[in-house]
């Protein structure tokens, strides 16, 4: 499990997030999705950072429930309702394609051992894909999903994806 700075560091990094997608007008889901990206970020180069088996021990499994129960609730509440409009439509297609591509390496990564050779240069092929795929979900999705659905569907969809969120972390435990 995380230590306290850690977990500081990760609450941080993640207000941080926050506050910058209050700045650019995000709301509901698509400011919290931006928050936990952040969190999710600061352990992730908390680990890449460190070649020590018993950190990648005591960090992995926090950062594997964190991203697989963020993915689970993203493609059961957010992006079916995305696909649910044209304009949308292929961002969540996109989305798809990309998570199966990411749960894939999760597994992989969850597979290893932790003091395997290949396991940093793995761990640092996640990390690339989570900075790739949070950074099109910040910087094109949710700002065009968010403006077609409103704050009022943002709102609805955050109660949504929390609850969903929270089921599969359970599921993960």
């Amino acid at each position: 499990m995380p230590n306290r700075v850690e977990e500081i560091a990760s609450k941080a990094m993640g207000s941080a997030k926050a506050a910058k997608a209050t700045i650019t007008g995000l709301t509901g889901v698509f400011k919290v999705l931006t928050r936990e990206h952040g969190e999710v970020t600061a352990l992730l180069l908390r680990v890449k950072a460190s070649s020590d088996p018993d950190e990648r021990r005591d960090l992995f499994p926090k950062i594997r429930a964190e991203l697989l129960s963020h993915e689970r609730g993203e493609l059961r509440e957010v992006y079916p309702e995305l696909r649910n409009h044209a304009e949308l439509r292929a961002i969540a297609e996109e989305h798809d394609r990309e998570s199966k591509e990411l749960e894939r390496c999760i597994e992989q990564l969850h597979r290893m051992s932790y003091d395997d050779a290949d396991w940093g240069q793995r761990f640092s092929e996640l990390v690339s894909l989570v900075q790739q795929h949070t950074g099109e979900e910040e910087k094109e999705y949710f700002p065009k999903a968010n403006e077609l659905l409103g704050e009022h569907k943002a709102n609805e969809l955050e109660v949504e994806f929390l609850r969903c969120k929270k089921e599969a972390m359970g599921e993960l435990s």
